[in-house]
């Protein structure tokens, strides 16, 4: 990104932290679509009250996934990380903190938050409390949002360059 100007390079970090937001979004509401029936009282719910919950959660999804981003990004100094070679280190910090605010929150959401509780379909992680399932989501979905921003964000940078 060295070949940015300064006003290209403040353009370009907003378009990457919408494309990062954008396909988390995308993914996390199919990921909590689909897991609608490992949370109690879900599949008898009316159609557009599952929709209308899943869209509040995928917003939080997307919410913490830009959260993580940018915590990565704080820590190497380099907010491009995403549209470059990826370090281990960048990857690790950037799953471990939406695996942790997930656990956390999964933690509260199910106990004294009383937001939700699983159905006997969801396999529970017993010393966290927290469902499989959640915690599948932020180890693979994270993964996926960076390929797919990734290759967004390198085309629209090919296109601005034409």
């Amino acid at each position: 990104m060295v070949f940015l100007n300064d006003s290209d390079r403040q353009r370009a970090a907003i378009v990457l932290a919408l494309m990062i937001w954008g396909v988390s979004f995308f993914l996390h509401f199919f990921w909590e679509m689909m897991q609608v029936p490992f949370f109690t009282g879900m599949t008898g719910a009316r159609h557009w009250d599952v929709v209308w919950l899943c869209t509040r959660a995928t917003v939080g999804d997307a919410n913490i996934t830009i959260g993580a981003y940018t915590t990565a990004a704080w820590i190497s100094r380099d907010w491009f990380w995403a549209g470059s070679s990826w370090s281990r280190s960048n990857l690790l910090v950037y799953i471990a903190v939406g695996l942790l605010v997930t656990i956390l929150f999964e933690y509260w959401a199910t106990g004294e938050g009383d937001r939700w509780n699983y159905s006997e379909l969801m396999p529970v992680i017993s010393w966290t409390g927290t469902g499989v399932l959640p915690l599948a989501q932020w180890t693979f979905l994270p993964i996926l949002t960076m390929f797919v921003g990734k290759w967004m964000f390198l085309g629209w940078l090919a296109l601005r360059s034409k």
